[in-house]
């Protein structure tokens, strides 16, 4: 059984052609064409997700996992603008979402008729491309509508990005029929590799690149292919490289510095100016870091160059971008990877990595002699007890930062954050969605203002049995407090922070998941020692650590590495 609409009919044959086969829908009835044609179509994936905020992360979720397009399906008006935080999130981590908004014929908007607003191009910036498909059914509109489709969907999947595509449904709604009545052309994209046409465009780089001894690999987010992992492993022992490698680049190894913070939080600008580098090379997109970003723009290097494909602006992050590189970072290494580099004299590796040795001692030293059952020490026991071979989703603010203050020294650990945005909603939902695509065993560490903003997400019939939750739960979020230096009065501190004495015990009650709670250091360990043993319900370990001061510890530790 299929919809009657032709134009529903068209789009499941495309996207099939194109094996896209996962689809998020949200209940509705101007969309009831689109649920009634995929639920029935055994070929797709189907999730019915009721909010359509955690929809959209939910399916952000899962393409962030298997690295295709997700499609979201959602009925007309203000469902459609929930979607936006997801729409900006994934537009900026780019991640490849195909929205499909059901829409009122043109002519009834504004004339006060229900879940009526204007929709078309709604996402506008935020989408690689929008485009207002056709009812009509004749074979020109047929053909119309089957290449704005093909377009769009190859857009998504070439770009890496959200597209939208809108479709205004007339009643009846409902009805069905037992054969396909179109055979929609598919549009075929081939993708090409970048190339540079001739040496002579980067020679001044070359030699540029082989003078220098003092050069610094920055990744920010990023989804390497395994050979780009290889080529960074052998760069990483040329004495005249650094590579810093945050959380979100999915690169770790003995030989790159992954725990940025830890390193450079509390240097001096003397320090900084001794060991900041005179090139500049930056793969990826955003820095969680802001001390790095400080640092780079204040005290910049000689040269800054970008490597990567698909960016539509110049990404001059710390203003002093000198050239940008359009091109596969794989390609950028052929043409300067050089056995002889190894030759050249340079300490540069060796000063950042006795830098690092002083600050692990000290890191190790101030842990032990910390006895509060703080944010910190909480977080440097669950880190440790992380399974090898999975999956770990961050929560945004404060957990992402605490993360980058030890050393990853699980390298079969994959971790995520939405920092495309960086904003606190969706952060569970897209845990979920990425358990759900996984058949790795997921955990999501997360702050208790991120978790209760999106507790909606727990209302999902598709959590794995195996998924985990580790809720740190200080009463309010510390970020303000850890961000700013200036005093507030209270009354003004209270719109800054979110006090509360909420737990999760009863949300979890709600949704039948297990639950446990505990304050102490002796609990916590006795918890995480059986936490992520096999269950009969997803589980949520609640960590109350709202009895203690964490943005001064946190900031003492910071102060302790560099004295």
């Amino acid at each position: 059984m299929y919809s009657n609409k032709k134009i529903v009919q068209s789009l499941g044959e495309i996207l099939k052609a194109k094996s896209i086969f996962n689809i998020v829908i949200s209940p509705g009835s101007r969309n009831a064409p689109i649920i009634i044609h995929f639920t029935q179509y055994n070929i797709f994936n189907t999730y019915s997700i009721v909010d359509e905020r955690c929809a959209a992360f939910f399916a952000l979720g899962i393409a962030q996992n298997i690295k295709k397009p997700v499609v979201l399906s959602c009925t007309s008006g203000s469902a459609v603008v929930n979607y936006y935080p997801a729409v900006t999130e994934a537009f900026y981590q780019r991640i490849p979402l195909i929205l499909i908004t059901a829409d009122r014929p043109k002519e009834i908007v504004n004339v006060f008729e229900g879940q009526s607003i204007h929709q078309e191009n709604i996402f506008h910036h935020h989408v690689e491309i929008s485009v207002q498909l056709t009812e009509n059914e004749s074979k020109s509109s047929l053909w119309y509508n089957d290449r704005l489709i093909n377009e769009s969907i190859n857009k998504c999947i070439f770009k890496k990005k959200p597209i939208h595509i809108n479709i205004p449904f007339s009643e009846p709604l409902y009805k069905t029929t037992d054969r396909l009545q179109v055979k929609p052309k598919i549009i075929k994209t081939i993708p090409i590799k970048n190339y540079i046409e001739k040496p002579k465009y980067y020679e001044k780089e070359k030699y540029l690149w082989n003078k220098y001894k003092k050069k610094m690999i920055l990744l920010g987010l990023f989804y390497p292919e395994k050979n780009m992992k290889n080529i960074l492993r052998k760069l990483s022992i040329d004495p005249s490289i650094v590579i810093f490698t945050e959380t979100t680049s999915h690169i770790y190894g003995k030989l790159f510095f992954s725990n940025i913070d830890q390193l450079i939080f509390s240097m001096t600008i003397q320090e900084w100016k001794n060991l900041k580098p005179h090139i500049l090379l930056t793969i990826g997109i955003n820095i969680i870091s802001k001390k790095i970003k400080f640092f780079l723009r204040k005290f910049p290097p000689v040269y800054h160059w970008h490597i990567g494909s698909n960016y539509e602006n110049y990404p001059d992050t710390y203003y002093k971008l000198t050239t940008y590189w359009p091109i596969n970072p794989e390609l950028f290494f052929k043409i300067f990877y050089n056995n002889s580099i190894y030759q050249c004299t340079s300490d540069y590796r060796y000063k950042w990595d006795q830098l690092r040795k002083k600050r692990i001692k000290k890191h190790k030293f101030f842990l032990k002699k910390e006895k509060s059952f703080s944010d910190l020490k909480v977080l440097f026991f669950v880190f440790k007890t992380i399974p090898n071979n999975s999956i770990l989703q961050l929560g945004n603010s404060m957990i992402i930062r605490y993360y980058q203050l030890f050393e990853k020294k699980k390298c079969t650990i994959q971790s995520y954050c939405n920092r495309g945005t960086s904003g606190i909603d969706g952060c569970v939902s897209t845990a979920i969605g990425t358990s759900v695509s996984s058949k790795k065993r997921v955990t999501l560490i997360i702050g208790d203002i991120s978790f209760f903003y999106d507790s909606n997400a727990l209302w999902n019939n598709y959590i794995p049995k195996n998924f985990r939750i580790i809720l740190i739960n200080n009463r309010g979020g510390n970020i303000f407090r850890f961000i700013s230096t200036k005093k507030l009065p209270k009354i003004t501190l209270n719109f800054f922070e979110t006090k509360h004495i909420f737990s999760a015990e009863k949300i979890c009650e709600m949704y039948n998941w297990e639950y446990e709670k505990v304050s102490n250091q002796s609990s916590l360990k006795k918890s995480l020692s059986s936490f992520w043993k096999e269950s009969d319900f997803p589980c949520l370990l609640e960590i109350n650590t709202y009895k203690y001061n964490n943005s001064k510890i946190l900031k003492k530790y910071l102060s302790y590495l560099s004295s």
